[in-house]
């Protein structure tokens, strides 16, 4: 089990921890109410060092690249983000990753924790990889405050979302997994224990429970819930980050697959907190099971993510949350649950 390299700074601040991902992280330092409502509110700070921060480089890179992933990098530039999916000789997702395009020749790319090894692996069979992932600590400053506290330090104010600018070794991002604005840094760590420590000064710490509960509001997907290596981007309802268009691995077997169930939202009507693994009725009859469901804050009521069948999946369908031997009353949601 690992820890991040701000460990004993979260300890200092009386966090209390948990296990993600071979990483022993905080999981909230307070409340995961009082965290969410911070970072809708004001602005919240998250240490994400236990992502993977890859970086690719030569000359065919982009073409290689291009092939393995779902989204058409031909949109980026130099200082351009995009979301962008690794498939599987089936047409399942490896994982779902954020690629920086820093020259034609030179691409960083962040990938989930839980998946950075097989990542690795993978692009190594076609490009040359260099793991970052314990020369950088990455935090996630996040909220309508944010762009003000970070432009103390940092000139941010013209970054447009999904755009990055490089400060040195440092590079910044206007991105996030909360559905709020902010950014992500990606930081030496010897500089970066600094600027979190500073950092705090005026923003809340969040642990690991308040960026689920905000990632199902902003209806982010995660891999092992909605995404994984036998769930396709269609199926995943993350169409809009695949291109027809171009080829790339399992392309073909993904289009074959039938589709049945596709993923959703869903809201409470009665009290209860929708939960993983939940089933989905109509009428007494299954047509979905839950992926991922949380307490919203925001909305004050249960919400989740769910794969329903495709002639239910309508928005304000009334269905029924199975919960032990009772069925309480809910109806189908697009989301975001949360918007900006």
């Amino acid at each position: 089990m690992k820890w991040t390299p701000l460990y004993e700074v979260h300890k200092k601040l009386g966090a209390r921890f948990t296990t993600f991902a071979g990483f022993i992280m905080p999981l909230q330092y307070t409340s995961v109410i009082e965290e969410v409502k911070a970072v809708r509110q004001r602005v919240g700070l998250f240490d994400i060092s236990h992502m993977g921060r890859i970086l690719v480089k030569g000359k065919e890179v982009k073409e290689k690249l291009q092939y393995l992933t779902t989204n058409n990098l031909n949109k980026l530039k130099p200082g351009k983000v995009q979301y962008n999916l690794l498939t599987n000789e089936k047409g399942g997702i490896k994982d779902d990753i954020t690629i920086y395009m820093l020259s034609e020749e030179e691409f960083f790319i962040c990938c989930n924790a839980a998946n950075k090894e097989k990542v690795i692996s993978h692009l190594s069979k076609y490009l040359r990889v260099e793991d970052l992932s314990d020369k950088l600590l990455q935090f996630a400053l996040q909220g309508p405050k944010s762009e003000e506290i970070l432009s103390k330090y940092y000139d941010v104010k013209d970054l447009k979302f999904y755009r990055f600018k490089t400060f040195g070794n440092t590079i910044l991002s206007r991105t996030g997994y909360t559905g709020e604005d902010g950014f992500e840094i990606y930081i030496p760590i010897k500089e970066g224990i600094e600027l979190f420590k500073e950092l705090l000064k005026e923003a809340k710490p969040c642990g690991l429970g308040a960026r689920d509960v905000l990632r199902i509001e902003a209806g982010f997907p995660l891999y092992g819930h909605e995404i994984s290596e036998d769930i396709t981007p269609i199926e995943a309802n993350l169409d809009r980050f695949v291109d027809l268009n171009k080829d790339f691995l399992g392309k073909e077997e993904m289009l074959k697959k039938p589709l049945k169930r596709k993923l959703f939202g869903l809201v409470m009507i009665d009290r209860g907190i929708p939960r993983e693994g939940y089933l989905v009725c109509k009428e007494g009859k299954e047509i979905g099971v839950i992926s991922s469901g949380t307490f919203s804050p925001t909305l004050n009521k249960g919400i989740a993510l769910c794969f329903v069948e495709l002639p239910e999946r309508k928005e304000n369908n009334l269905v029924e949350v199975k919960v032990r031997d009772k069925f309480l009353k809910a109806e189908l949601k697009s989301y975001p649950f949360v918007k900006r």
